[in-house]
């Protein structure tokens, strides 16, 4: 053990000396992305650091596919899934565009992976089902064997455990014999947790030991927050003393390591033992702080604790609320329609094994293989009529219990009717007062700051360079113009009309004009690239978004301390794609205070109803992607 860390060591010492000396732009990239690798178990941040210099390289599609995908990876284990689509969705791209078939397939399995977090099994189903089968023919027994561990973790949300057993085993099996320790490391867990839902507490124990062993041998602290969330599980309901420390191990653990993933688990488990305990406001925080990051049948255990820890403290306004929460997500979740596209992918995918057999098998026992057909065929029958029976009396039992809690709850519930009722007319007509004249405020406000604060910073730009020349004549039309604007912009706006500047043009024409303004100051060089956006947006569109690129300049021009910054446009499936990356200071998105610029923004691209990502960092630059629909 020993050995491997030194050695690790040495090889990321002569991975930096590489991006320090080297004056090849590929090769610190390339040596950039294997430290990010070296990284992904030991310091998800200095990766994610790592990854993200890797990632100004972009003239090499194969290198910048493996960053993307690497990246996204980043942001899965720390739970950003949506990030975490954007990044394999671009590797996905690239690999297409390399036609390079069996890498896509390789990147289906972490979407694959993010689609079963957020709790769609079926879609979870059909992605890695297919994935399987095309590894299969391709005779690619470890990324199948992926596939398996994946379609597995769905079957056991579920709670179909002997299924989930059964492709558990067929990956530990490759596993095993392909000496991939790691892979072994996530596969031992997920096997004791089935076995230990499928009620055989033995084997649960023997494969969280095996799998305890070996994370500790490898040093491996995230795989040892997994098995021991596994252990408080498994000792919940016998030994809830025990359970607790080993809970209080995962947390301790995962927050060390900054590992968003699977701590939901931990705190629902520690929100159950407190709730057992009587303990309903500790219980409360847990079940809350849980409830943010939970999907799928899990989450439907939440609401249900909530409810009872909210019932326990008399809060029944609060109890009903999560049991209308329960009902809906139970809908959602055992929809007939879902289950029915669930068994019809599980169903081709084992059809098509069975048909390859009967194949190979059919000249020597024709009779034999009709016999194995016709007992399939009958099993799919029995199996769909069991499916069938089971969700009518889910239902069934579903209307009935939702019945006895309204019950229950509508005396309590008229009572508090009434009392909203007089309270919201009484505040009705002072709100409609109070509304009216904070909107008037807002839009004076934003229209001020976005509309004069551009120019007066761009203005503050050419006085700034001024002070290095000795030449004033080379500036002076530049800040007539700009000034006569400015004046312009106050008249308009004591004038009650269209505030900002006009983009009769066109959004993309009017963008490179204020980029040029920008640049002429030669303290910040703007580029403006357009892509494949050809058709002329609507024009409130366009007004809206360009404020919005108004403000991200601002920002730029006042706090990154950026040299070089570029815009570009782009459009697909109706969306409006703009990307503005500078190459300034960064900052950190957890602990920085939103400025009424970065609130603009927000509220801008939500009335809009469109998307704001920024992926920015201390010392990397700043990155902001708008999605917006056309």
């Amino acid at each position: 053990m020993t050995f491997f860390l030194g050695a690790q060591n040495t090889e990321i010492d002569s991975l930096k000396t590489i991006t320090k000396s080297s004056s090849d732009a590929y090769e610190i990239a390339k040596a950039n992305l294997i430290l990010s690798k070296l990284h992904e178990r030991i310091n998800l941040n200095q990766g994610k650091a790592f990854a993200l210099k890797a990632y100004q390289y972009k003239s090499n599609d194969s290198l910048l596919a493996e960053t993307n995908n690497q990246l996204g990876r980043f942001q899965f284990f720390t739970a950003q899934l949506d990030s975490a689509v954007y990044y394999f969705e671009a590797t996905k791209k690239l690999l297409q565009k390399l036609k390079d078939d069996k890498r896509v397939a390789v990147v289906n399995i972490s979407l694959g992976a993010i689609q079963l977090r957020q709790g769609d099994y079926n879609k979870t189903i059909t992605t890695l089902t297919e994935s399987a089968s095309f590894f299969e023919k391709a005779n690619d027994s470890l990324n199948a064997a992926k596939c398996y561990s994946n379609i597995a973790t769905a079957f056991a949300e579920l709670e179909l455990f002997p299924k989930a057993i059964e492709y558990s085993e067929k990956a530990l099996q490759v596993f095993e014999n392909l000496n991939q320790v790691q892979f072994r490391l996530i596969t031992l867990p997920n096997l004791a947790t089935q076995y230990y839902k499928n009620g055989d507490t033995l084997k649960a124990i023997d494969y969280n030991a095996k799998a305890e062993q070996l994370a500790t041998t490898l040093g491996d602290k995230r795989s040892l927050s997994i098995i021991y969330n596994n252990l408080g599980d498994l000792y919940l309901n016998k030994d809830s003393e025990k359970a607790k420390q080993y809970l209080e191990k995962t947390l301790q653990l995962k927050n060390e390591l900054n590992l968003k993933s699977g701590i939901e688990v931990a705190q629902s488990n520690l929100g159950y033992i407190y709730l057992k305990n009587r303990d309903f406001k500790t219980a409360i925080t847990y079940f809350t702080k849980a409830e943010q990051n939970i999907k799928g049948k899990q989450l439907v255990t939440v609401y249900n604790n909530l409810r009872e820890a909210h019932k326990g403290l008399g809060q029944m306004n609060k109890a009903l609320e999560y049991a209308e929460k329960l009902n809906r997500l139970n809908d959602s979740i055992l929809n007939s329609e879902s289950q029915k596209n669930f068994m019809e992918v599980q169903t081709k995918y084992e059809t098509e094994k069975k048909e390859k057999a009967i194949l190979q098998l059919q000249t020597d026992n024709l009779e034999a293989n009709y016999k194995r057909k016709q007992n399939r065929n009958l099993l799919i029958a029995a199996l769909s009529a069991l499916v069938l029976t089971l969700l009518l009396i889910y239902f069934l039992q579903k209307n009935a219990k939702r019945k006895r809690i309204i019950m229950e709850q509508n005396l309590t519930i008229q009572e508090q009717d009434f009392n909203q009722l007089l309270k919201s007319q009484e505040l009705e007509g002072i709100d409609a007062i109070i509304d009216a004249q904070e909107l008037e405020r807002s839009k004076m406000a934003a229209d001020l700051h976005d509309n004069l604060g551009s120019k007066v910073a761009t203005l503050k730009l050419y006085l700034e360079s001024y002070d290095d020349k000795e030449d004033f004549s080379g500036f002076y039309d530049k800040l007539k113009k700009l000034m006569n604007d400015t004046y312009n912009e106050i008249r308009n706006i004591s004038k009650n009309k269209n505030f900002g500047a006009q983009i009769d043009k066109g959004l993309i024409p009017s963008t490179k004009v204020i980029a040029k303004q920008i640049s002429d100051s030669k303290k910040i060089d703007i580029n403006v690239v357009n892509i494949d956006v050809n058709k002329r947006i609507e024009n409130t569109l366009e007004i809206q978004t360009f404020r919005i690129i108004q403000e991200l300049l601002t920002n730029i021009i006042k706090h990154a301390k950026a040299t070089e910054a570029t815009i570009q446009f782009s459009e697909q499936d109706n969306i409006l794609t703009i990307m503005v990356e500078d190459n300034g200071k960064g900052f950190n998105l957890k602990t920085s205070k939103a400025g009424i610029g970065l609130t603009n923004i927000e509220q801008r691209i939500e009335k809009i109803e469109g998307e704001l990502v920024i992926d920015t960092s201390l010392g990397n630059g700043t990155t902001v992607i708008l999605n917006i629909p056309l």
